[in-house]
């Protein structure tokens, strides 16, 4: 049995949220002297079902998932390219965005909205040059996919409070299923928006083609160099 501390340690949340959701009844408790529980049995299968990460050393012990990167293009399409995504701040721009992210309808992506969110609250994901790569704090463990990225251009620049103080005009929402795919796949975007011409042209596309074959040409060139 777990305390709301415990299992907010375990989901890597405020306990403030931990108890919200447990008022909402949108967690498995059981009460023992007038004291709120959960279950740890009930909180892995509730998570799991929710593809929400659990700390890895309170898991059920069990095989170990093997990936190999795909190219960035596939996961970039997998995931989804969005034009005109609204919201003036960065907690409805992430909103919105997790209710494109392209998951399992038994997945409550107002769930993954949270952990975007809490993860924000921690450090800004806006890296600069206007673009910024939202992501959960930990890796989501029971992702059906190795990984994808949902691409959201924004209807309005929104202020990410950003490194070089530039307003966000694209997200990279980036889900990986392990944090070695999260480093790789960081890394091979952090590669193209280093030069100020992929961002440039970044900022010019008007559907996803354009998006896609930026990627494929990128890719290339860090394949071959």
């Amino acid at each position: 049995m777990l305390t709301i501390d415990q299992a907010a340690k375990l989901l890597g949340m405020p306990k403030a949220t931990v108890m919200r959701w447990v008022r909402q009844g949108k967690l498995p408790t059981r009460e023992v002297e007038g004291q709120t529980f959960i279950p740890q049995e009930d909180l892995v299968r509730w998570a799991r079902k929710r593809n929400i990460f659990l700390h890895r050393e309170v898991l059920p012990a069990g095989g170990k998932r093997s990936s190999k990167p795909e190219s960035l293009s596939v996961i970039v399409e997998r995931g989804g390219i969005f034009f005109g995504v609204k919201g003036r701040t960065p907690t409805e721009v992430l909103r919105r965005s997790a209710q494109l992210i392209p998951l399992p309808p038994e997945i409550d992506k107002n769930f993954i909205a949270d952990l975007l969110i809490q993860r924000e609250k921690l450090a800004s994901t806006g890296i600069g040059k206007g673009v910024a790569i939202p992501h959960p704090r930990y890796p989501l463990e029971s992702l059906e996919v190795p990984a994808l990225i949902t691409t959201c251009f924004l209807a309005e620049p929104v202020d990410f409070k950003a490194i070089d103080g530039k307003p966000v005009f694209v997200l990279f929402v980036l889900l990986s299923s392990t944090t070695k795919l999260h480093l790789h796949y960081l890394s091979r975007l952090s590669f193209c928006l280093r030069e100020p011409e992929f961002v440039t042209m970044l900022s010019e596309c008007k559907k996803p083609d354009d998006l896609l074959r930026l990627l494929k040409e990128k890719e290339a060139a860090m394949d071959d160099a």
